[in-house]
């Protein structure tokens, strides 16, 4: 009996959590379809395209509301037990609390591993390609900054062409590169001319060269220009400049958003970005917010079952929703605290990464201790 009864409670909750993702979902899709459709001003995306967007971008988003999603379930599922005067029989029966909380707490915990080890891949590779469609259709990219093992590249805008900025390593405010090379493309997407520095500084609306090494291209055709490269003699200058309307703030915007980059190559993207002189802390803050993931959704059982575990005839039950509602509101404005002291340097990352969501457990378990056997 004790098994049967916990696959049941298991399945129970399993559909409760499935019906509030689905609600969750579409209502992800509808409002993102209605900012697209008020951002498709040029009327470039067609009304199909602007669908596949939304259906694309959604998953990124339930990621993020995931910890919501499976408190509403919590208190759904336990409300729902209590309503039909189940709860009551199996503690009747001598079924404790804890007995009957188990198979949803492993249930969760399962879910939590689902969500960052597979879920959390295919959402990046979606946010990837909607990225992509977002920049095909409404323009809102003009930089794009990419790292590698052999260094950083960054591509800007200009009214003579785009300009293509290799450098071997930055520091942390990507204000200061070295060991840059630098490719100038005019409006038809030909290189008139190549640039090595020694390092480049970020001034006021342009890039402070120094020691430059400078070939002019424009003469040359595609298919000469390696050779030309060896036979031209290279004018060297002690100092030059180059226009640019980028700031350090929009270069670090440009990074790959750590949603855009599945869990398991995350690690990896925050090796390269610390061994190019950049900070990793946004990324790692998020690599460690998925990996708390089963931590965070037992802790979100736990506070659903808290309020909601409660006897009808004991009435209060519309404020016991208030309340669970308001405590996940709550871990979450803590949450977003927490994430920025981590991001300061204030705290240390672990503590962040763990620290919210053990605390939300142990409160939790306090408050169910108090309710269910005080």
């Amino acid at each position: 009996m004790p098994g049967k009864l916990s696959l049941y409670i298991a399945r129970r909750f399993l559909q409760t959590v499935l019906g509030t993702f689905l609600v969750v979902f579409l209502l992800i899709v509808t409002l993102d379809l209605v900012e697209l459709i008020r951002s498709n001003t040029p009327g470039i995306a067609r009304f199909g395209d602007l669908v596949g967007m939304a259906l694309l971008h959604a998953p990124s988003m339930t990621i993020t509301a995931a910890p919501f999603i499976m408190l509403l379930a919590s208190m759904t599922s336990f409300a729902m037990l209590a309503r039909s005067l189940e709860l009551v029989v199996t503690r009747a029966a001598g079924v404790s609390v804890w007995r009957l909380l188990m198979p949803v707490l492993v249930s969760a915990t399962f879910l939590g591993i689902f969500a960052f080890a597979v879920y959390n891949p295919l959402a990046s590779a979606f946010t990837a390609k909607f990225d992509t469609l977002e920049q095909r259709y409404f323009d809102r990219s003009s930089s794009r900054l990419s790292v590698s093992g052999k260094g950083l590249w960054l591509r800007q805008g200009g009214e003579e062409g785009q300009t293509v900025i290799r450098a071997r390593q930055a520091d942390g405010t990507i204000e200061h590169l070295e060991d840059v090379t630098i490719f100038q493309f005019d409006r038809a997407d030909g290189l008139y001319r190549r640039i090595n520095a020694e390092k480049a500084v970020l001034g006021d609306r342009n890039w402070n060269l120094t020691n430059v090494l400078r070939w002019n291209l424009s003469d040359r055709r595609d298919a000469d220009i390696e050779r030309s490269m060896a036979e031209m003699q290279a004018t060297a200058l002690p100092e030059m400049s180059i226009p640019t309307e980028l700031t350090a703030e929009r270069i670090q915007d440009s990074f790959a958003p750590p949603e855009t980059i599945s869990f398991w190559e995350l690690p990896r993207f925050i090796a390269l970005l610390e061994d190019s002189g950049f900070s990793s802390s946004r990324h790692r803050l998020h690599w460690l917010r998925l990996a708390a993931q089963p931590v965070v959704f037992v802790a979100m059982v736990l506070i659903g079952a808290a309020f909601s575990m409660r006897h009808q005839r004991f009435g209060g039950l519309g404020y016991m929703a208030l309340a669970t509602v308001i405590a996940g509101f709550g871990y979450f404005f803590l949450s977003d605290i927490a994430g920025a002291l981590g991001a300061s340097g204030a705290i240390p990352v672990l503590l962040f990464g763990l620290g919210p969501p053990m605390a939300a457990v142990l409160l939790s378990l306090g408050l169910l201790l108090h309710l269910e056997d005080g």
